[in-house]
């Protein structure tokens, strides 16, 4: 921005009190997506001199005021966008509603794919981070978010303010997957085309109530006429190697936006863990088991997507998009040796699963001259899963003999279809208020059986006891209303969103048992902020959410580890209401403050359960009675020379968990612990031309609880290189993670008559080559804004897929 134009727009409070009109009106682009910052000017329609200047704000509004009434030459500009430029004679209030800007495709020459470093922004209910054209697209999208500021990443578990139940979005649409299936998408997903990370704690009504917060991952569009592309390929050696290779592809014309993606990957990931169990009589330990596990899982996944926007016209768009994800190879072999007090045995565990992942998503979006928009989207989703196990073990006495030896085999079959149609309409009112509203429907077919055998001398027998079907059923009708209003310094929106849910879940077989219910609810949410000057802001915020069980979760069906250790489902479970209230302080645009307080009504979290009687280990989602947490973060992205920058994040927190002790007499226990967790990412950027770039993030999460249990502390070091070469044609990249070995953790749940412990160690600690060739048409400028997406789908989570 000109300097003169700055100190303008800063003395324009000052001007006469006698000029009293004003201009104002919202900014967006050809996606009717809003656009902040653009510059706002009034000129002398004589001289060009400039008279007045406003900025847009977050959402693309602006408001030019005590205005003299004359002939002025309007001009808005934007990076990226043709300038917009309109005469206006002002005699009174003069509201240009919504102006739309059209994208331009600008010689930037060979700096054009120069790297950058990330940018951060706090906004009252959310933090935007963009990445475009930095080292971080050179990952996956996994690595991306673990990057992203207020997003907390240790051994693929994702948590934003210390809470796991999130809602993934990429370009606006959900995914409706969660478990393994998440991070099969997100870890095979390339960044490459990555534009920003939006955490959004609290969520307007627009959003679907469920999950404790939305993740939003946008994609850049192309904006170059013609064709153009890359290819890309790393290698990972952790504990085992793995590789990944794929393509992108880009084709557009003035009418027709074409993207299309493909990759295939080979993994193979090491997970070794020991345990403990100290079983317990009249208050005295009467038998220990100590076990080593040892399992190597090898998996071959395709994923390809594809994404044809046609514009009619200014005013209509329609788009397709489409997912797919292929798994035909997924193999665990997993090794257990376990040592009692007078025996042991050792149990193989090997599993083979296949899936098959489709989503496809219909939209057309409709914007008047007004700038009014209605917004039309169709989804359906198609998830086939297959599973056959074979768990073997050996029994020896106390001199090492053979004793018996038990052999037993599962086959399962998991299928789900989803549907959803969703409408949304949105204007604004008395020229500064903005209402948007709109309704959804979404309906959920889940059918899943499971057979298992044991074996004899000479043959399998089935099992009647543990092999049964499992049929989920789910519709939700769901509508909502939102207001903003933006006046001077102030800013404030609220939304109310009802939802009306369906669900019939019935198991046949041997355990015959259904759970159907219904529910209304509703889900207030309300952010208002307010800039005192340029250096402070405040901001409050609260919300109403719901986390629903997933599929998995509710089948009573068991997945065993080894003779003695299943994990089963729920089917009693009930959603977790919660309600989240959040003060931010934000100083200088660049250090916030908040506080937070969360209160959560019957809770999710799987707990283990030790039975003294029988000796067994069980793993069971359990709603907890109730959950508070509360605490204080500190954030800031700074530049700290022209070279380096560095984002900083803490946290500490309370937490209290109430959950009922089945095990121990259905007393009602609590777990509580002060915790904090510390995140440092330092970027730098080298060379006169930026081409080549480096990370350094550290991240300590001190003891901590989950449910029942308490968590050790962790700590994980990364470093992360990236350099172009021939004007950014050719990109290698190279990046370590956890050099340090420092992420392995033990979990202990003591109280009652409960005392076992586990060790784990992830295959956390690898290092990557990286290597892209872009090709095609790349002399001009790639923008931004949003390119329609993948797919569609969550709570797809596998029988102890994630275990």
């Amino acid at each position: 921005m000109p300097t003169k134009l700055l100190l303008f727009i800063l003395l324009c409070p000052f001007v006469s009190f006698s000029q009293d009109i004003e201009v104002r009106g919202k900014i967006v682009d050809q996606q009717n997506l809003p656009i902040a910052y653009a510059n706002v000017v009034l000129k002398n329609s004589e001289d060009s001199k400039i008279l007045h200047g406003a900025v847009s704000n977050d959402d693309g509004h602006f408001v030019i005021k005590s205005v003299s009434p004359a002939t002025y030459t309007l001009e808005i500009s934007f990076i990226g966008f043709t300038t917009y430029e309109t005469t206006l004679e002002l005699t009174k209030v003069f509201d240009l509603h919504t102006i739309t800007l059209q994208e331009s495709a600008e010689n930037l020459d060979a700096v054009n794919l120069v790297v950058k470093q990330p940018t951060f922004k706090k906004q009252s209910d959310r933090i935007v981070f963009n990445i475009e054209q930095t080292s971080l697209t050179e990952g996956s999208v996994m690595d991306v978010l673990k990057s992203t500021p207020g997003v907390l990443i240790m051994n693929d578990e994702i948590s934003v303010k210390n809470n796991t139940n999130i809602i993934y979005l990429i370009n606006d649409k959900r995914v409706y997957l969660s478990g393994e299936d998440l991070q099969i998408l997100l870890s095979g997903t390339n960044a490459t085309y990555v534009q920003e990370v939006e955490v959004i704690t609290n969520p307007p009504a627009k959003f679907d109530a469920e999950g404790a917060a939305v993740i939003n991952i946008k994609m850049s569009k192309n904006l170059i006429t013609g064709y153009n592309g890359s290819l890309y390929a790393n290698y990972t050696q952790g504990i085992h190697p793995r590789f990944k290779v794929g393509m992108n592809h880009f084709y557009k014309t003035d009418k027709l936006n074409i993207f299309a993606n493909y990759s295939y990957g080979e993994r193979e990931i090491n997970l070794y863990d020991e345990s403990t169990v100290n079983f317990i009589e009249n208050n005295a330990i009467v038998g220990e088991w100590s076990s080593i596990g040892n399992r190597d899982t090898k998996s071959k996944s395709h994923n390809a997507n594809a994404n044809i926007d046609y514009t009619f016209n200014d005013a209509n768009v329609l788009s397709f998009s489409a997912n797919v994800n292929v798994t035909p190879y997924w193999k665990r072999h997993g090794l257990m040796e376990t040592e009692a007090i007078d025996s042991s045995f050792v149990s193989v565990n090997d599993i083979d699963d296949s899936k098959t992942n489709i989503a496809a998503n219909l939209d057309y979006v409709h914007t008047s001259e007004s700038g009014q928009t209605l917004s039309v989207n169709l989804h359906h989703t198609n998830y086939d899963y297959d599973r056959y196990q074979d768990i073997n073990s050996d029994y020896f006495d106390v001199n090492h003999v053979i004793s018996r030896q038990n052999e037993f085999n599962s086959v399962s079959n998991q299928k789900t279809k989803i549907y959803s149609g969703q409408l949304d309409y949105s204007m604004t009112l008395n020229t500064d208020v903005a209402l948007d509203f709109g309704v959804k429907f979404s309906a959920i077919d889940s059918d899943s059986d499971v057979a298992q055998f044991y074996s004899t001398k000479d043959r399998f027998i089935n099992d009647e006891i543990n092999s049964g079907v499992f049929n989920y059923n789910e519709e939700n009708y769901a509508a909502y209303v939102n207001s903003s209003k933006y006046w001077d310094n102030w800013s404030i929106s609220v939304g109310l969103r009802g939802e009306f849910t369906d669900v019939e879940g019935l198991a046949t077989g041997s355990i015959d048992k259904g759970n159907s219910f219904d529910y209304f609810k509703l889900f207030p949410t309300f952010n208002v902020s307010h800039d005192f000057n340029e250096s402070h802001s405040l901001g409050l915020s609260y919300g109403k959410r719901i986390a629903r069980p997933t599929y998995a979760s509710l089948n009573p069906f068991k997945y065993y580890y080894n003779d003695f250790a299943y994990l089963q489902g729920n089917p009693s479970l009930q959603p977790t209401i919660s309600h989240l209230t959040t003060l931010s302080y934000t100083l200088k645009g660049t250090y916030t403050f908040e506080v937070y307080y969360r209160y959560e009504i019957d809770p999710i979290n799987e707990l283990v359960f030790q039975n003294n009687n029988s000796n067994r280990l069980i793993y069971l989602p359990t709603n907890l009675d109730k959950s508070i947490d509360y605490g204080f973060d500190f954030m800031t992205y700074k530049p700290i020379t022209a070279f380096w920058s560095v984002y900083f994040i803490n946290s500490i927190f309370h937490e209290t968990a109430y959950f009922n002790a089945e095990q121990s007499g259905g007393i009602t226990e609590t777990n509580e612990t002060w915790a904090m967790y510390t995140n440092v990412m330092n970027f730098f950027s080298f060379l006169e031309d930026r081409s080549l770039n480096g990370e350094i993030s550290l991240l300590y999460l001190s003891p901590m609880i989950n449910g029942s249990s308490n968590v050790s502390s962790r700590t994980q070091v990364d470093l992360g290189v990236k350099k172009s070469f021939n004007n950014g044609k050719w990109v290698v990249s190279l990046k370590a993670s956890d050099i340090f070995r420092t992420t392995d953790f033990t979990l202990k749940n003591q109280y009652l008559n409960q005392d076992n412990s586990y060790y784990s160690r992830f295959d956390n600690q690898w290092i990557r080559f990286g290597l892209r060739y872009n090709f095609g048409n790349t002399k001009l400028k790639t923008n931004e804004k949003e390119a329609k997406e993948l797919n569609e789908r969550n709570r797809l989570n596998n029988e102890g897929a994630d275990h």
